[in-house]
This record gives structure tokens, C-alpha cells and sequence, in this order.
């Protein structure tokens, strides 16, 4: 069953960005795309910080039908001061095409709109000094939607050495984390395929 969900996840991904890329859509119907996943696709995030709370949750709404709700509760000095995270394991080169695309939705906070800011969603050495492959930000709404940030590697990261992190304590939000994929696609991918994503 969890390899027909991971299935199902990997099809929508492929029809999120295959706009973009069609032949990406393609591979999704033969199981080809699982061959670009340096992670484990999970809902389960590693959230850290003093100023959060966070806890697993069901939503029969998202691709997977569970997710990790994250409440920011006060704004630290640094965006990094609340975070998530999930490990990779699959190696990257400098130069790597990549691909981190995960559901997310916002919900409203003190009665303001259902936003959140997400500043720097990283590929990242997972010890110190935690330099990035890749770095880039999103704005979530309040619909379950797959956002998606490519890239190319800016450096080497061993296999089991990754992590992506995602840094939220830029403001006081309430942000729900569904099932992360991220997908290494080597040197000599068309980056352009995916910048639509």
C-alpha cells in the first residue's frame, strides 16, 4: 500500500511540473521518476526550535493524507530559528540538476490571511557548516498545493550527508508540511524543463 501511495505522489508530481517538462509526465506512468529520488518521500518532518509547536496530522486532502503542522509561535532573530527538515540519501555532484517539490498549505493566523512565508528552502550539508546545493523561498496559500524549487547543485554532498531544510521562523504562521520528494536529475539535464515549476 505504501509503495502505491509513494506511486500516486510521484504521478502528481510529475503532473505538477509536467507542464513544464512533458516527458517528466511520461516517465511518472512507468516508474522511471522513482530512479531520480535521492530521498525517502515522507510527510514526517524533523521540526526544531524554541518559538513552535508542531504535530503529525491527517488531511485526506493532500496526496498521501497526512502532514506535519507547524505553528510558529514567536519570531526569533534569525528565519532559521524554526525549521524543518527531512534526510537525503542519495549522493549530489556540483552541477546536478535538482529538484525539491513538496505539498504545503497555510492557515490563518490571529485571523489574518492563510500565508506563509517560507524564505530559504535549502538541499544542505545536513552537519556544520551546512553549506547549500541549493537555495530558494516560497509563499504558501491557504489551498494544499505542490511547490517546488530546481536548481543546480553548487556543491558536492556525499549520500546519506543531505538534508533539506526549510527555514520558518521569519513570522509568526501556521504551515502544513505534506510528503517531500527531491530528485537528482545529473549534469545534463535541461534546467529550463523545470523552471516553470
Amino acid at each position: 500500500m505504501r509503495l502505491k501511495l509513494l506511486y500516486i505522489a510521484l504521478a502528481a508530481l510529475a503532473l505538477a511540473i509536467g507542464a513544464a517538462s512533458p516527458g517528466l509526465a511520461r516517465q511518472s506512468s512507468d516508474g522511471d521518476i522513482l530512479q531520480q529520488a535521492i530521498n525517502k518521500p515522507s510527510a514526517t518532518w524533523g521540526v526544531y526550535g524554541a518559538g513552535q509547536k508542531s504535530a503529525p496530522v491527517k488531511d485526506k486532502t493532500v496526496q498521501g493524507g497526512a502532514a506535519t503542522k507547524i505553528e510558529v509561535l514567536t519570531v526569533g532573530a534569525n528565519p532559521w530559528d524554526v525549521g524543518a527538515s527531512q534526510p537525503l540519501t542519495g549522493k549530489i555532484a556540483k552541477g546536478d540538476v535538482l529538484l525539491v517539490a513538496f505539498w504545503a498549505k497555510a492557515e490563518s493566523v490571529d485571523g489574518g490571511p492563510a500565508s506563509a512565508d517560507i524564505p530559504a528552502v535549502r538541499i544542505q550539508q545536513s552537519a556544520a557548516p551546512y553549506d547549500a546545493a541549493l537555495q530558494g523561498g516560497i509563499k504558501v496559500g491557504g489551498e494544499w498545493k505542490m511547490y517546488t524549487v530546481p536548481g543546480r547543485a553548487l556543491i558536492d554532498i556525499p549520500a546519506g550527508a543531505g538534508a533539506v531544510g526549510l527555514h520558518l521562523g521569519s513570522a509568526k504562521q501556521t504551515v502544513l508540511l505534506g510528503a517531500l520528494f527531491v530528485l537528482n536529475f545529473g549534469p545534463d539535464y535541461d534546467l529550463r524543463k523545470l523552471a516553470g515549476g
